[in-house]
């Protein structure tokens, strides 16, 4: 059965439907006829019988009245006028024109007519041939002993049948009522199943094409939205099946076709974005702007940021660059700086026109070539230049100027212990004696700096080194409330011990000078991948954003007396160690180095 109306078309389920629903409604006419039939019956009842019979009772109801009335005249009258002939006269037309209509009495009421007779009989023969014989009072007695007596018993039974009549008229009347009833109940409840049936199948064959159809429009949807190749379940309707099918081969090579285009335009987009060049496209007619990789790494991926920026008319940084991006100029190899959330970076910068396949201009092409590195590159090999020579310079001057100056120290030395105090203080020979100190120190820094000798290696602790810088920066007038928190792996390391000492010397005294003599220092290690690390940890407030990325170079410093010499002197020592010192973090809460060393578990 269910492969039977699998196989059928929509239009023969509508059909089938449609017959079987007429079928049923036209079923009501034989219920209908049925129902004419008893009706029929009821009202043969009624015309035969019931009326007739209540016909011949409301007359005989009324006979019985008018002859009560004439005998009751009689009496009074004295059985005047012709009495007797009067009363057969009325008791023989009485009934002559019901029979004429009605026919002879029913059945079912003929002992009341013969009551009647008997009562009429007792009028024409008795009562009559008491008269006839002038026995007027004998006649009298006999109508109010046995007439009037007679007749109000039959009076009572006339009665009464008519009420049994009337309660079977009423009975026919309902009996109608009941049949009409029983027939609009009957065409309700065939409406009712005819019209639920129709629903049922209507909702039915629906199901069966819009189920399919939705299915298909969801399917649709998700392959105009871009799943190509999505396929359809083949439809059980057959009208159906055609369409799926064309659906599904057009998915495939939708899918298909869109695979090629795709690998082609991610063969080209992966192209582009592997160049270690920014590309900038826009459209003038639609105002989009596509970057590659490069691109977004530098300005961003919102293009809507991107149009903000060249709309205004007052940069606050990147002036130079924003105007050569809105321009519409075409330019070549235009050297720009711009300022990113990574530093200063330096641009190459180019722009051509955008044509279509028709050599159309529809746009412009912005181009550039980060070429910071570069730059740094060059600036290194400058400042190498320079250092070298310098440091040639220094190396010389170096040896030459600690000649007069011991020279100096040595007459500065005697001036102080050979002058009073107040001749010391005079002549300031303290402080020449400490700014002569200060001389030697950035002499015996720049030397180290121009040849760091090469590290002394010992096996050493760490604890030890730091037990003899530490109690020189504690004493030192200012530095007392700062605190300091060591907490060190105890593992032996071979290191130079004096080398190390200024390392860890000139960190910790970097730290005290920029947490201003109050502050917490904490020192602690761990050992991670063969190597020994040192973590460094000040709360001062931070090295300037600035100056981070060249804090290791050479002269440059955030105080006022201070050679810039420190970090590079530490960090050459740690590289000719084989290990390595950088900056970790810094920020307002504070700052922390990370040095790392060689080590092994067998040293």
């Amino acid at each position: 059965m269910k492969k039977m109306l699998r196989n059928m078309t929509f239009r023969s389920k509508i059909l089938s439907v449609l017959l079987l629903t007429t079928a049923l409604l036209s079923s009501f006419s034989f219920v209908f006829i049925q129902s004419m039939n008893e009706m029929n019956q009821v009202s043969d009842d009624l015309t035969n019988r019931n009326i007739p019979e209540f016909v011949w009772l409301s007359h005989w109801e009324e006979t019985l009245h008018v002859k009560e009335h004439m005998v009751e005249t009689a009496l009074i009258s004295e059985f005047c006028c012709d009495f007797i002939d009067r009363y057969e006269v009325y008791q023989r037309d009485a009934d002559e024109e019901l029979i004429e209509e009605y026919g002879q009495v029913p059945r079912a009421l003929e002992h009341l007519k013969r009551e009647m007779d008997l009562l009429d009989f007792l009028i024409i023969n008795e009562v009559s041939g008491l008269i006839s014989f002038g026995s007027e009072d004998a006649a009298a007695s006999v109508i109010q002993e046995q007439y009037l007596t007679q007749m109000s018993e039959l009076h009572q039974d006339v009665h009464a049948e008519k009420d049994a009549v009337l309660t079977s008229l009423k009975g026919h009347s309902d009996r109608f009522s009941y049949i009409i009833e029983d027939s609009l109940w009957l065409l309700l409840l065939l409406t009712s199943l005819a019209i639920i049936l129709s629903i049922l199948a209507a909702y039915i064959i629906s199901k069966d094409l819009t189920r399919p159809v939705e299915k298909i429009e969801r399917k649709l949807g998700k392959i105009a939205k871009g799943q190509y190749g999505l396929t359809l379940e083949e439809a059980n309707q057959v009208e159906l099946k055609s369409l799926t099918k064309s659906i599904n081969a057009m998915s495939v090579r939708l899918k298909e076709s869109f695979e090629t285009i795709m690998d082609d335009k991610v063969y080209r987009e992966q192209i582009l974005n592997s160049l270690p060049i920014g590309i900038v496209t826009s459209d003038e007619k639609t105002g989009d702007l596509v970057l590659n990789d490069a691109a977004k790494q530098l300005l961003g991926s919102q293009p809507e940021h991107i149009w903000s920026l060249v709309g205004r008319k007052n940069y606050p940084i990147n002036k130079d660059f924003w105007l050569a991006f809105s321009s519409k100029e075409i330019f070549q190899n235009v050297k720009l700086s711009y300022q990113s959330s990574e530093g200063q970076r330096f641009l190459l910068v180019s722009q051509s026109q955008l044509v279509n396949r028709n050599r159309e201009i529809i746009g412009k092409v912005f181009y550039y070539i980060d070429i910071t590195e570069t730059e740094e590159l060059e600036k290194k090999m400058q400042q190498n230049e320079k250092l070298a020579y310098v440091g040639e310079l220094s190396a010389g001057a170096a040896h030459e100027i600690r000649n007069p100056l011991a020279v100096i120290d040595g007459f500065l030395s005697l001036m102080n212990q050979s002058l009073s105090s107040g001749e010391r203080e005079q002549y300031r020979v303290p402080l020449l004696l400490k700014e002569l100190e200060r001389i030697n120190s950035i002499i015996e820094e720049m030397l180290m700096l121009t040849k760091p000798s090469a590290p002394n290696m010992k096996k050493v602790y760490l604890e030890d080194i730091l037990q003899d810088i530490l109690p020189l920066i504690k004493q030192s007038a200012g530095n007392e409330e700062i605190q300091f928190h060591i907490q060190l792996q105890p593992s032996p390391l071979y290191i130079d011990p004096a080398q190390m000492k200024q390392v860890l010397h000139n960190l910790v005294r970097n730290s005290v000078e920029a947490m201003d003599g109050s502050g917490e220092i904490s020192i602690t290690s761990e050992i991670l991948d063969n190597k020994y690390q040192i973590f460094l940890q000040d709360t001062g407030p931070g090295i300037p954003e600035n100056i981070k990325r060249e804090i290791f170079d050479p002269f440059l410093t955030s105080k006022d007396s201070g050679t810039g010499l420190g970090l590079t002197i530490a960090q050459r020592i740690l590289n000719n160690h084989e290990g390595k010192l950088e900056l970790l973090s810094s920020s307002e809460s504070g700052t922390c180095f990370l040095l790392e060393l060689p080590f092994s578990e067998g040293q």
